[in-house]
């Protein structure tokens, strides 16, 4: 009997953690996965992530603060960094796209540093006031009020 609960068990925590990939985006030091998505290059001198697939540059000097929609909005349209001004806040489809490349391995190891296991704003409002917002730490993604506090992800084209 012990056995037959103990194997009920192990299944059922082997078949949650299928449906639950663990996210991890190998912040510095982490080098216990060496399976890098050679699409991401990461460029450590001027702290962006470039997307050699889709021709984007992600910022990731560090952390964002958590900020309302609108203000992560203003944050990104008024950035100017390394000779680009025309930095924007990350779409659903872009970010879904970040967490898509999460599900791919467990423990896939990203060029991203500074993206915290916590929501991020995307730029695609939904009605009733409020936009998508992206989770790094669960890999979901839902509708928020704009008037929540999340963090943010900027990106420009690479020229």
């Amino acid at each position: 009997m012990i056995k037959i609960s103990l194997a009920a068990a192990l299944s059922a925590t082997i078949a949650s953690a299928w449906f639950m990939p663990s996210i991890s985006f190998g912040g510095a030091g982490d080098d216990s996965n060496t399976h890098v998505d050679k699409n991401f290059v990461r460029d450590d001198a001027i702290k962006l992530v470039q997307d050699t697939k889709n021709a984007k540059l992600y910022y990731d000097a560090k952390p964002s603060d958590k900020m309302h929609f609108f203000e992560a909005w203003e944050y990104c349209k008024n950035m100017d960094y390394q000779g680009f001004d025309d930095w924007r806040v990350i779409t659903k489809e872009e970010a879904v796209s970040l967490l898509e490349l999460s599900r791919r391995q467990v423990n896939v190891k990203h060029a991203f540093k500074n993206v915290q296991e916590d929501l991020y704003w995307t730029s695609t409002e939904d009605r009733y006031e409020e936009a998508w917002v992206v989770d790094f730490d669960l890999g979901r993604y839902s509708t928020k009020k704009q008037t929540n506090k999340y963090r943010v992800i900027c990106v420009t084209e690479a020229k």
